[in-house]
């Protein structure tokens, strides 16, 4: 797979491209609920890491209030967006941002996932008007 790699210069403009080229390299597009519904979650914990600590409450549930839809229906389409990603090379991409290539062999959960980009959200200053 071509992609970009994950820091790809020192210049902001071209690092608040990152997070979306991702989603399509991987398969997920903003025309799908569960994708912004991803990025939402991201964002949100971006915003304050300590929400990953009651991920439901601090996360889903908020999400779901927005949406009129409910935090187990948030849950499952952000096992969806995961599926997605980890069958489109996302373990590759996971190692690339965190270094770690324990992604290769264990299937993160929503959170980790959630917790790599919100991280590189952060570290990289990613506006979220990018949405």
């Amino acid at each position: 797979m071509n992609r970009k790699p994950v820091n790809n210069g020192n210049n902001h403009t071209n690092r608040t491209t990152d997070l979306p080229e991702f989603f399509y390299s991987a398969g997920i597009y903003r025309h799908h609920v569960a994708g912004r519904i991803f990025m939402e979650a991201v964002f949100m914990a971006a915003e304050d890491l300590t929400r990953l600590e009651h991920i439901v409450e601090k996360i889903y549930k908020p999400i779901a209030r927005r949406r009129g839809t409910s935090a187990a229906c948030i849950s499952k389409n952000l096992r969806d967006v995961r599926n997605t990603i980890m069958k489109n090379g996302g373990a590759d991409l996971l190692e690339e941002m965190t270094g770690s290539r324990h992604w290769h062999t264990e299937m993160p959960y929503p959170h980790e996932i959630i917790e790599v980009f919100a991280r590189h959200v952060r570290k990289y200053k990613i506006p979220q008007d990018v949405l």
